[in-house]
């Protein structure tokens, strides 16, 4: 009888079947539900940020080409044709 407890395929099942039962109670626990939403919450925001930076970088670049090119005398039609001109 005692020699089933020395069977080591015998622990691994049980040591499964437990983290199993404490794993399904960590993860549906409210505190975890919070934890997971406020970390999607926080993730989302710095998306958020993100791209209204990248967006303000790329408005500030267009608005200082656009600033070079007013004092070099260039106007966007020139441009246009110097770019096919160097193609």
């Amino acid at each position: 009888m005692w020699s089933c407890f020395k069977n080591e395929k015998l622990w691994w099942a049980v040591g499964g079947a437990a983290a199993l039962i404490v794993g399904k109670k960590i993860v549906t626990s409210k505190t975890a539900r919070q934890v997971a939403v406020s970390g999607l919450a926080k993730g989302m925001k710095l998306q958020s940020d993100a791209k209204a930076s990248f967006q303000n970088m790329k408005d500030e670049a267009s608005d200082i080409c656009c600033d070079a090119r007013a004092e070099a005398g260039i106007d966007d039609a020139a441009a246009g044709s110097d770019e096919e001109v160097t193609q």
